[in-house]
């Protein structure tokens, strides 16, 4: 569609610097860029929020009406600025994420709770399918605020089945009803457990009077889990639920853009925006399509939004401080126990982060991916049965 609605961008110049006045349409309409067409409402681009925010107020409806004319269906029109006036800085990372419609409501809560604001709940569940960014956008909200008590659904099956078999049931408990905020991410996969569907029902009627927040991240919305215990999906419903949903249009295109940096903006622009206008699926598969779009070109970074080397140094530096230990024995061949763990750490953490197991190996000083990820798997079963590492690794992130 972008073709048919740059050829009707064309076309409806003149009649818009007829209609808007010469000196209004060189103030705020020459620069105005189209760059999509979905589902009955084209987007375009102004220079900037300020020119975006004028032309919205002023110019809207005559835009709508002329591109309607032109293009033969009742069309809507969305503004937005250029988010960034230095193409060599990404606009979205760790700690700037993609913003749109699929996500807004997510991501007002979550900067709510970072700010501190009230909100009328301190239970929250976010739904929606795989790779639209709920994981994603609760690690950035754990960034801002500090430690956080978190498991995803297998690892605490794990800490739950340790304790239970330990007889330790009770302090598992009270891990968990502790008066600090408390993430627990793929909660759809506590479908056909029922032990722990009764053991979590039990925390959060605990956790209700508390003031901070309990947050859930699952595939699918309470109802639609499978043999999900009554009492469970009763305090669940009685938070405060939203879904996610796949990013929209402009979300795809800012998305498209930080992928491929300076270019986007330049030679390969149409190549981006043509590419945001054709796949309309999750993250990942965005990821997949640019880098096919790609080819043989891939940068070194191609699947990343971030430098994977700056991740691994900040990551490195944080579990060095919390540890006790340096740089140089994280990375040396050092056996002891405290530079063991601190280690297992790192490459856990990193992986979280979103690097692949060579990468780790290869910043660990030529490990191999089998050596990261038993590292991984090693602290993973260290993390279900100690209460104190969980708690020594929250605030990390």
């Amino acid at each position: 569609m972008l073709p048919v609605l740059e050829d009707s961008w064309t076309r409806v110049l003149p009649l818009l610097r007829e209609r808007a006045g010469e000196a209004a349409y060189a103030a705020w309409l020459a620069e105005l860029r189209p760059v999509l067409l979905e589902r009955g409402t084209v987007y375009l681009e102004a220079p900037s929020r300020l020119c975006a925010d004028r032309v919205r107020a002023l110019f809207r409806p005559l835009l709508q009406e002329l591109l309607s004319a032109d293009i033969g269906t009742a069309l809507a029109v969305e503004l937005q600025g250029r988010e960034a006036s230095r193409f060599d800085v990404l606009e979205v990372s760790p700690q700037q994420p993609v913003v749109d419609d699929g996500n807004r409501t997510m991501h007002l809560v979550l900067s709510s709770l970072a700010a501190g604001r009230p909100l009328p709940a301190n239970l929250f569940l976010f739904h929606g399918p795989a790779g639209v960014g709920k994981t994603f956008l609760l690690r950035w909200w754990r960034q801002q605020v500090g430690p956080v008590a978190w498991f995803d659904l297998p690892s605490l099956l794990a800490a739950f089945q340790s304790a239970h078999h330990e007889g330790r049931v009770e302090s598992l408990r009270s891990e968990l009803q502790q008066d600090r905020p408390l993430v627990i991410d793929e909660l759809h996969r506590v479908a056909g457990k029922p032990k722990l569907q009764q053991f979590l029902a039990g925390v959060l009627r605990e956790r209700e009077p508390l003031a901070s927040p309990t947050l859930f991240a699952s595939r699918w919305h309470p109802r639609d889990v499978h043999d999900l215990d009554a009492g469970l999906a009763t305090r669940l419903l009685a938070g405060f639920v939203a879904g996610v949903e796949r990013p929209g249009p402009i979300g795809r295109l800012r998305y498209l853009r930080a992928l491929e940096g300076a270019p986007s903006r330049n030679g390969r622009a149409a190549m981006v925006e043509s590419l945001a206008q054709r796949c309309n699926g999750t993250y990942p598969e965005l990821r997949a399509a640019w880098a096919r779009a790609r080819g043989a070109t891939l940068p070194p970074k191609y699947l990343e939004l971030i430098d994977p080397a700056r991740v691994f140094q900040r990551v490195r530096d944080q579990v060095a401080a919390r540890f006790g230990v340096t740089a140089e024995q994280l990375l040396g061949k050092g056996q002891g126990r405290a530079v063991s763990r601190a280690r297992k750490v790192l490459a856990l953490l990193c992986i979280e982060q979103g690097l692949r197991g060579s990468e780790v190996g290869r910043f660990l000083n030529g490990r191999t991916r089998a050596a990261v990820s038993y590292m991984v798997r090693s602290l993973q079963a260290e993390l279900a049965e100690s209460p104190e590492l969980r708690r020594q690794l929250e605030g990390l992130l």
